[in-house]
């Protein structure tokens, strides 16, 4: 990340930033959910780069564990010259009453794992194609694996993403001889929400 803040000027003014949000609503059982939207931030162009970046998500009214939701996402060049794109995905958890700012992509208010004895499991699940085009590196960029041509799109490396068919959303609850005792209670995953925030980059030169 220090390297792109030290890009020219020339370099600076054939790069664009994209960035988008994935917003899916954690429920599960008879706990009440909220309605939320993916949506794109809008898209600042510098000096005369064109580019386009598209998805494909439908936000989920009610996302339950093992529901998987498909996910994509593709940059396209559409300059003259050929365009080198590279990708980040930030996951993170806002509670329902969050102080985290609203422009912290990278802070989470909730873990996105835990132990299951002994097993790291992630609450949500993201799953990848492609990956033999996007090389993940150290500074936890994925980078395309050639130049676009003009017109020329990515593959997604993004497929879908999945609520694990593991995760508990509700405590208080306890089992007695195979019978329900207790009073199920939404614990702090029911009632946050995930996101899963995509940036985009692309630049005449090679990162």
């Amino acid at each position: 990340m220090e390297r792109f803040k030290n890009l020219s000027l020339k370099k600076k003014r054939a790069l664009m930033i994209a960035s988008a949000a994935v917003v899916l609503v954690a429920v599960g059982g008879t706990i009440a959910y909220h309605n939320d939207s993916m949506f794109f931030r809008n898209f600042f162009h510098l000096g005369a780069s064109k580019e386009e970046y598209s998805e494909v998500f439908d936000s989920p009214d009610n996302w339950q564990p093992c529901e998987e939701i498909e996910k994509t996402a593709i940059a396209t060049n559409r300059n003259d010259a050929p365009r080198y794109v590279r990708m980040k995905i930030n996951e993170y958890w806002r509670k329902k009453n969050t102080t985290t700012p609203a422009d912290d992509h990278t802070t989470t208010d909730l873990p996105l794992t835990w132990d299951d004895n002994g097993t790291e499991k992630s609450y949500a699940v993201v799953n990848m194609q492609n990956e033999d085009r996007w090389e993940l590196k150290s500074d936890g960029w994925y980078y395309y694996d050639t130049a676009l041509r003009k017109d020329e799109s990515t593959l997604s490396l993004l497929r879908s993403v999945m609520m694990n068919c593991d995760a508990n959303l509700v405590s208080g609850v306890s089992y007695d001889n195979n019978r329900l005792v207790g009073e199920s209670v939404p614990n702090d995953y029911a009632q946050a929400k995930y996101h899963l925030f995509i940036t985009f980059q692309m630049s005449a030169e090679a990162f």
